[in-house]
Formats: C-alpha cells, sequence, structure tokens
C-alpha cells in the first residue's frame, strides 16, 4: 500500500526507531481515514521503544504525558505523538488508567484502544496489522469496540461520546452490542470533565451526518446528561429541526440562547466552562440575528459583523428561519460599505465636543457618537467632516448662550 504525503513525512521516526532495535508504527485515527480515503491530520506513533529510549534517540523530545509512555517528537517543523506500547491496569477516574506497564507486543497494546477501526496500525512499507478485524468493520461503517463493550466505556465514558460524533462524522452505524451498552451506561459521562465532553459535542454536531447522530443521541437518552441540555427538556425536538451543521460550540450556544428564552448566553458559557472571547463571539451573533429577524440583511448588520464570523452566520440564521444567505453576500455588501470601522470617520469625540461648546461632557456624546456611525453606514450622511457637522447640527442644535 502506497504511503499518504503525511506518513512519509513522518518516517524518519519510525526508522530512527526501527535502527535503534525497536518496532515502530503508525496507529489511530490515520490510519482509519487513511483507508477510508480521507485526510488526514495528526499522525500518531506507537512503538515498543520506552520512553527513556525515545529520549536518548532524539534531540527534541517534549514528555508531554511521559507517565503514561507519550512523548512529542519534534522532526522538520512537525509535532508528532509517539507512545510506548503498553496495558492499562483499572481506569478509576474513568480516563486515565491508575498503572501502565510498557510491553512490546503491538496486539496487547492494540487492544487496550476503543473501537476495532482505531486498533488497526500500520508498518513503514503500508502492510496494515489489523488483529481485529477493523478493516472489516470500516468496509460494513460500522463502530464496534474493541473487547467488551460495557468494560470499554467503563474505562472511559467519553468513548460513547465518540461513538456518537464518528457516527456525524464518518456516516457509520453503531453495531447493536456496542449501542445497547452505550443505552445502558449513558448516565456515566456526568463523571467527565466539561471540556472533554464539549470537543465531542462541537465534532458531532459539526458533522455531515449530525442528524443520524443527533437522533441516537435523543435515542440513548444523551442530553439529560450533559450540561446546559439537561436544563432544557424538549432539546431533543429542537435540534431535529437543525437544518445544517453548527461547527463550533459558540454558534451552538448561540442557537440555543435564540431558542430559548430561559437559559443566557453567559449561563451556558459558564457550564460549557467557553473562553471570553467565544462567549463574545456568541453574543455578536445573538445580537444579530435578533437584528436580522426584524429588518432582515442590512448594511447595519453586515457593518456589525466581523468577517471571521460570517459562515457561523450563515449556518446559524439558517438553522433559525430555515433562509440561505451566503458568505458571498455579506462579502459583497461588507465591500460596498462606505465606513469599516470607528476608526475611520471623519469626526471623533473631541470634534463633537467642540461643535458643543456650552455642554459639558457626558452620556450624550457616545450616543451622538453612535448616530453619526449609524448614519454614514446607512449613507444618510457622507464620511466628510463638514457634512457630518452639518447633519448633526441640524439633529441636534447647539445650545445658545
Amino acid at each position: 500500500m502506497m504511503l499518504a504525503k503525511h506518513f512519509k513525512e513522518a518516517l524518519p521516526i519510525i526508522e530512527t526507531i526501527e535502527a535503534n532495535g525497536y518496532q515502530a508504527f503508525f496507529v489511530g485515527g490515520a490510519v482509519r481515514d487513511f483507508i477510508l480515503g480521507l485526510s488526514i491530520s495528526d499522525i500518531d506513533i506507537a512503538t515498543s521503544a520506552t520512553p527513556e529510549v525515545m529520549q536518548r534517540i532524539f534531540d527534541k523530545v517534549i514528555p508531554v504525558g511521559i507517565e503514561h509512555g507519550t512523548v512529542i517528537v519534534r522532526h522538520a517543523h512537525q509535532s508528532y505523538e509517539v507512545t510506548t506500547f503498553r496495558s492499562d491496569g483499572n481506569y478509576s477516574d474513568h480516563r486515565h488508567p491508575d498503572q501502565v506497564t510498557f510491553i512490546s507486543d503491538l496486539k496487547e497494546d492494540l487492544s487496550r484502544r476503543d473501537f476495532t477501526m482505531n486498533a488497526i496500525a500500520m508498518d513503514r512499507f503500508g502492510v496494515l496489522h489489523d488483529p481485529f478485524n477493523g478493516q472489516n468493520d470500516i468496509k460494513n461503517k460500522q463502530i464496534q469496540t474493541v473487547g467488551n463493550p460495557a468494560a470499554r466505556f467503563l474505562e472511559d465514558p467519553l468513548r460513547m461520546m465518540r461513538a456518537l460524533r464518528f457516527v456525524s462524522q464518518l456516516d457509520f452505524s453503531i453495531e447493536n452490542t456496542t449501542y445497547q451498552a452505550i443505552h445502558h451506561q449513558i448516565p456515566l459521562i456526568e463523571t467527565l470533565a466539561v471540556e472533554r465532553l464539549a470537543i465531542e459535542l462541537e465534532k458531532m454536531f459539526a458533522g455531515s451526518q449530525y442528524m443520524q447522530a443527533l437522533a441516537l443521541s435523543t435515542q440513548v437518552d444523551l442530553w439529560r446528561h450533559l450540561p446546559v441540555f439537561q436544563d432544557l427538556p424538549s432539546i431533543g425536538h429542537v435540534v431535529k429541526k437543525m437544518s445544517c451543521p453548527l461547527h463550533h460550540l459558540f454558534e451552538l450556544s448561540a442557537f440555543i440562547s435564540c431558542t430559548y428564552q430561559d437559559i443566557t448566553i453567559k449561563e451556558m458559557a459558564k457550564k460549557w466552562k467557553l473562553s471570553n472571547h467565544s462567549l463574545n463571539k456568541a453574543k455578536v451573533l445573538i445580537d444579530l440575528a435578533r437584528l436580522f429577524n426584524q429588518q432582515g440583511l442590512t448594511t447595519w448588520l453586515v457593518y456589525q459583523l466581523p468577517s471571521d464570523l460570517y459562515k457561523s452566520f450563515v449556518r446559524l440564521i439558517r438553522n433559525l428561519t430555515n433562509q440561505e444567505i451566503t458568505v458571498d453576500q455579506l462579502s459583497v455588501l461588507a465591500n460596498q460599505l462606505p465606513l469599516k470601522s470607528r476608526k475611520e470617520m471623519q469626526v471623533n469625540g473631541e470634534d463633537i465636543v467642540a461643535m458643543y461648546p456650552n455642554r459639558s461632557k457626558g452620556a450624550w456624546l457616545g450616543t451622538y457618537l453612535n448616530e453619526v456611525e449609524y448614519a454614514i453606514v446607512q449613507r444618510d450622511v457622507e464620511n466628510d467632516y463638514q457634512q457630518i457637522k452639518e447633519w448633526l447640527t441640524k439633529w441636534h442644535p447647539p445650545e445658545i448662550e
């Protein structure tokens, strides 16, 4: 099998490990996606070499998870996660094994992985090592755990969310025994850190087969155990009405905020531990979605919408209203704007203070600046100092002593 470009770039790492007398294989999602013919991003490598050996044979090694056998090897300005073959003990915290034993057997290492499709290794010649028939499950578009699903989900309940996410991303179905285990054990996800849940939820809502995944999520009663969703009993019915994927958690939060009046975006951001940056993006989307609902697609709306939120806004409006607007429409309107930002206004606060020498500074000044900004964008006045002065003093005549 011919190796893809990303694998070829990582080959020197495997070759170096093997030259030192150890085994090394490509593993995980990159191998799965390669078999599926999908684009490949992160390359992970499994090896019989211990972290100490890795630190000895490579110059640039970052010991990110060395207690679990994982290091980052830097090569040609790229980072590659390399993990020592291992067997895991019990998972008391439903995430990390209590103890890790480094081993030299590839099959035993693959046996600890979540799904058969992710338990395939590939050597540097492109030969696949598939002890759990993952290729067959890939061919049948089926998600099945390696070994007993109940045990796999007890080790790390996030694997249930990952299964639902893969339904959305890959258009796979969940094998019946695996599905039944998810249905039975779904309450375990309440033990997980919200940050881990958020990553999987975001990916699930962004997948092309999101509707299939959302339907399954309703069937297994996922929503009752997720932050935010557990407070909204009818959320399952609402998400079923979505008409396109939402690619970011701040988009999803904005969608929920626009749909439900009994939960604020601040409350959601706190429960999902969104960054202030994401919270502010959600606030912009919410405000402009409401403006769109009142006035349609106006120049004032486009003026306030940052270009990096165009795609998010298009997706949100489609889900809220079923109306189709496009990024091109937004771009055309933005290019026609007489003003790109307030900094381009030909008057500032000091200019306006000078126009009203008998008034003390106060809240009125901000109001007038806002009115001028709006008027320029709406083309009620040219962005010219003299014309702005005439327009402003017409609507707000200065007091005469």
